[in-house]
Formats: C-alpha cells, sequence, structure tokens
C-alpha cells in the first residue's frame, strides 16, 4: 500500500496498536517486569508492535543500543534516579525517536501516529524527542528528572497556596458586607502574587536548564576545535 494512502487512513487517529504492547507497558508501569520497551510500526500490519523488551537489570546503555541507528521507533524507558534531598525516585519516559538519516515516509509515519500511542500508554511522565543520539543522551534524562520534579514541586506549592487563599475568600464574602471589600480585594492580589511567584519560580528553573545545556553545547564545540575529546559522562550513550 503506497504510504499517501497509510497516512491518509491513519493520520485522524493514528496507527493502531496492537494490545501486547499495552500489557507490556501495564506491566512495566505496574510490576516494573521490564526496564524498557522499543516499539516499532508495521507498515504491512499498519500497528505498532513490540520489537525489544529489556529486562530490569539492563542498563541505559543498552536501551540506547537497541535503537536503530537510523530508523524511527517509540520507546518507554522507567528511569530510577536519586533527587538533591536524597529520595530514590523514578519516571517512566516515553521516547520519539525519529533520526535524520531515517526515511521521510517512516517519519511521518510515526509522526501521525504518535499522539494516539501515548493515550494508549496511560502512565506515560515525561516525553523526550529525539533526531540526534545526544538529545536521548543519560544526562538529558537526568536533567529532565530532576527539572520536571522542581517544576512539579513549584506547582504544587502554587495549588496548596491558591486553595488556602480561594478558602479564605470563600470564608469572607460569606461573611462580610460591602465594607469588607477592600479586605477581598487585598487577598486576591495576594493570590495574583503568588501566580506571579511561581511563575518566577519556574522561569528560574527553565533559564538555568537551558543555560545548561548551551554551556554543554559550547564546551563540546571548545573541545571539538582544539581537537580534544570530549569526557564520555558528557558524550552519547550510543
Amino acid at each position: 500500500m503506497a504510504i499517501s494512502k497509510v497516512l491518509s487512513a491513519n493520520s485522524a487517529s493514528g496507527m493502531h496498536v496492537n494490545d501486547e504492547c499495552k500489557v507490556k507497558f501495564m506491566e512495566l508501569k505496574a510490576k516494573r517486569t521490564y526496564r524498557y520497551i522499543v516499539f516499532k510500526i508495521d507498515e504491512k500490519a499498519q500497528e505498532v508492535q513490540i520489537e525489544k523488551l529489556g529486562n530490569p537489570e539492563e542498563t541505559y546503555d543498552d536501551f540506547a543500543n537497541s535503537i536503530p541507528e537510523n530508523e524511527c521507533r517509540y520507546a518507554i524507558y522507567d528511569f530510577d534516579f536519586t533527587t538533591e534531598d536524597n529520595c530514590q525516585k523514578s519516571k517512566i519516559y516515553f521516547i520519539a525517536w525519529s533520526p535524520d538519516t531515517s526515511r521521510v515516509r517512516s517519519k511521518m509515519l510515526y509522526a501521525s501516529s504518535k499522539d494516539r500511542f501515548k493515550r494508549e500508554m496511560d502512565g506515560i511522565q515525561v516525553e523526550l524527542q529525539a533526531t540526534d543520539p545526544s538529545e536521548m543522551s543519560l544526562d538529558i534524562i537526568k536533567e529532565r528528572a530532576l527539572t520536571q520534579k522542581k517544576l512539579h514541586e513549584i506547582s504544587g506549592w502554587e495549588n496548596k497556596k491558591t486553595r488556602k487563599i480561594e478558602s479564605q475568600i470563600a470564608s469572607l464574602q460569606r461573611r462580610m458586607d460591602g465594607e469588607k471589600m477592600e479586605e477581598t480585594e487585598k487577598l486576591r492580589s495576594k493570590k495574583a502574587a503568588v501566580h506571579a511567584k511561581a511563575r518566577e519560580k519556574k522561569a528560574k528553573v527553565q533559564t538555568r536548564r537551558a543555560q545548561e545545556i548551551l554551556h554543554a553545547e559550547e564546551e563540546a564545540v571548545r573541545l571539538q576545535a582544539t581537537g580534544q575529546i570530549p569526557n564520555k559522562s558528557s558524550c552519547s550513550c550510543f
């Protein structure tokens, strides 16, 4: 079947996801039976299928090496990490791998089916789109996990403060008459200030992330220009 017909038939809802994909994803999510799952689109069968299952003992290098260099794939990775306050956490990553060297029609097919695939995999926490190994290196995976945790904490703080203030406003409005509206406005201003502070905190986290990435890129360019070999920890896991 011509790729135009395949894309036309699946552009609205995306490629069908084989039931086994959902079963194995739930096992990874609920039982941690697997470290990762690699998925591929079978164009003849017109569905997303499992290509490889990674055992819990396998490393990120094993996962990275399981993804074809020149072909598109979807992948789910269960990443364990330690937070700055020494807490053990895990995040389920969805990685959309679409290398520049892959076929154009393959890129189109994976792009048009991505949203449906994500809907079928209920429980994805972090998404990465990568066209080059460096965009899904272990350092990037770690950084995204820690950044998202910080943003989540800020959002939690914002929501808690907002709920408290909204409760105060509601209570105030129930027992106050017109002359107390000034106090209500003060609380509303306080609520707005909470939102503004949260936006500022989030912006700082995101700016710091962008600066770290830019610094890493500049360092890589400098090392390449001087003929030095970059430190292995800053390189791709491929």
